[in-house]
């Protein structure tokens, strides 16, 4: 009986060491803690990688290589504010964050405060401004889909659409630029020798440009290999709208139409949702849809300071060589392949 009560005795001790070395080896790490955006304003976090944040209700944005967050909001609802923190051509050029699904607005993240953004392309109710799927002939093509046949009208299409898909999905959003496109001296005719464009709203309106040239430009802006810069495409307009409408002060803002008369170099005051100005005033905007119209093959997109009919989320064609006062673009950033 004894040698039978020793023995168990020591089995049980063996089982307990076993136990403790299994225990040891399929524990699993923590898992690393996210940065909060509260607490990076203003810090560039990485010059060679992207850097994921999270804000005060864990919702996510990443912030590219080189960029810091400014401090003009600290909630994706808000419209976060990122700043171009190198000392090239493009410093000091800024971008917002458009947030892509599920967004909340409170620490619990209750779900009946919740909205979700998806990425799309959207007609909106002329009275209630309700989003519903895009119906018009407009389409956005892209390099990527091997089993398109493109329209090849002149005009220039996307880098890549199913890259920026892809971005989106992964990293629930994009960026677009804070304002229209920049550069240091005021552009007066389409004569104007093209040069480098800026995010920065000191600097002065980017007009007198085609729509190859602006989407040159716009693609050309950066070449990293860690986020990629191209012309605003049908997706960013349309999603950018709804988030805007959505979270701004202005429920019917896809059809708000321009409120100046004249060209504002600086952004339209009253025309700022999000921290995002002008998608309803100043200039129209180029972007990398095509028209139906092999002719006039180019679109344009929002609100114009000589018409006031135009509204954000309207449609516009232009010939290949359209290049006026009123016509300027806007560029967008996305997570990965500059491709």
């Amino acid at each position: 009986q004894n040698a039978e009560e020793n023995q168990a005795k020591t089995l049980n001790e063996y089982e307990d060491e076993l136990n403790k070395y299994v225990s040891e080896t399929t524990t699993k790490p923590p898992a690393p803690q996210v940065k909060k955006v509260a607490d990076n304003i203003g810090s560039v976090l990485s010059t060679t990688d992207n850097t994921e944040l999270e804000d005060a209700y864990g919702n996510k944005i990443v912030v590219p290589a080189g960029f810091k967050v400014t401090n003009d909001a600290a909630t994706v609802d808000k419209g976060i504010v990122i700043e171009d923190a190198t000392s090239g051509a493009t410093a000091g050029s800024q971008f917002v964050w458009i947030p892509v699904g599920k967004i909340y607005t409170d620490e619990q993240k209750t779900e009946s405060q919740t909205k979700t953004i998806t990425l799309g392309r959207y007609d909106f109710d002329e009275t209630t401004g309700v989003a519903s799927a895009y119906s018009g002939n407009y389409v956005e093509e892209d390099k990527g889909d091997t089993n398109a046949t493109l329209k090849n009208y002149g005009n220039t299409i996307a880098k890549n659409i199913t890259n920026f898909k892809n971005s989106v999905t992964q990293n629930g959003g994009y960026y677009i630029g804070r304002y229209e496109a920049r550069t240091t001296k005021a552009r007066d005719g389409y004569k104007n020798p093209l040069t480098q464009i800026t995010e920065k709203g000191t600097d002065q309106v980017y007009n007198y440009v085609t729509q190859l040239q602006a989407a040159n430009q716009a693609q050309n802006m950066y070449n990293s290999t860690k986020f990629t810069s191209d012309l605003m495409n049908s997706y960013a307009w349309d999603t950018a709208t709804l988030f805007l409408q959505t979270y701004g002060t202005n429920a019917t803002y896809s059809r708000k139409t321009s409120i100046n008369s004249s060209l504002s170099q600086t952004g339209t005051t009253d025309d700022k949702q999000c921290n995002v100005y002008d998608m309803a005033s100043n200039v129209w905007e180029w972007t990398t849809e095509t028209s139906n119209n092999s002719s006039s093959p180019c679109a344009r997109r929002g609100g114009s300071y000589i018409y006031s009919s135009n509204f954000t989320s309207s449609h516009g064609s232009s010939t290949t060589s359209g290049s006026v006062a009123n016509i300027g673009f806007r560029p967008l950033l996305f997570v990965g392949p500059n491709s």
